[in-house]
């Protein structure tokens, strides 16, 4: 008797545990659902360019960084001001509003004569706003080389068909607080001629001093090499040379009727 009341026991508290082990068995084969974790709203502007590097720069008045972008949020941008990273840097925007799908651009503008020489880096800041406030930077490198005496272009190629003379312009720079005097300029060429055009002061470039290249109509078919030599007071760049090659070739001749 007494046994089978232990039988009975047992068997009463096996079947008070199923319940329990079969829930932990389907919460175990229950498969895992990953954790999302919401992504923060992506800024509404996007530009196709956040860095601008123009390298070394010729000398100029002015230099430019240009900037285009697109309102890819749904909402209207507002941009709300555009803060740039040094007083000489001039920033000048398309458009204030952009509804989306809206296309903008902003200059960075830039005076380098007033600016040592060197490698520069500048950003300017927009701040917008998309139904957040938004901040993004733009950068722009570049670098202003030392003051010195150049001429452009560096050589000249010239074609001439025709019996008439062919004009062409060399331009020297010097943009020194105290430029250079240009003494003179010769060519080694009976069939060119060089001739002082015109000198003046460009603010920002210096002092430009230009000259009138005439190859002569009568120049010779073929090819042909020539030298200009350009004579300044500066002990560093006493002789400025531009190579020419000129090519003649026989002028078409139309038949008489």
């Amino acid at each position: 008797m007494l046994s089978s009341f232990r039988g009975t026991s047992i068997l009463m508290a096996t079947l008070a545990v199923v319940p329990f082990l079969l829930s932990v068995l389907v919460h175990t084969a229950r498969p895992s659902m990953p954790l999302v974790i919401p992504s923060p709203d992506r800024p509404a502007l996007a530009f196709d360019q956040y860095l601008v590097d123009l390298g070394e720069i010729e000398p100029t008045t002015e230099v430019r960084g240009l900037f285009h972008f697109e309102n890819r949020g749904r909402t209207t941008v507002e941009i709300r001001e555009v803060v740039p990273s040094c007083g000489c840097l001039t920033p000048q925007i398309s458009s204030h509003a952009l509804a989306p799908g809206e296309v903008g651009r902003i200059v960075l503008r830039m005076q380098p004569a007033s600016e040592l020489p060197g490698r520069k880096e500048y950003y300017a800041d927009v701040r917008y706003s998309d139904g957040q406030p938004r901040e993004t930077r733009l950068t722009f490198r570049l670098e202003i080389p030392e003051q010195h005496l150049s001429v452009k272009p560096k050589a000249l190629l010239v074609y001439q068909s025709g019996d008439q003379p062919t004009m062409q312009t060399l331009t020297v720079t010097d943009n020194r607080p105290d430029p250079a005097r240009i003494l003179g300029a010769t060519v080694n060429s009976p069939f060119v001629q060089v001739r002082l055009q015109a000198e003046r002061q460009e603010p920002g470039v210096g002092r430009q001093t230009e000259f009138e290249i005439a190859v002569s109509g009568e120049l010779p078919v073929g090819e042909h090499k020539a030298l200009v030599t350009i004579e300044t007071s500066d002990p560093l760049s006493p002789k400025l040379r531009v190579p020419l090659l000129l090519h003649r070739r026989d002028a078409i001749k139309t038949p008489q009727p």
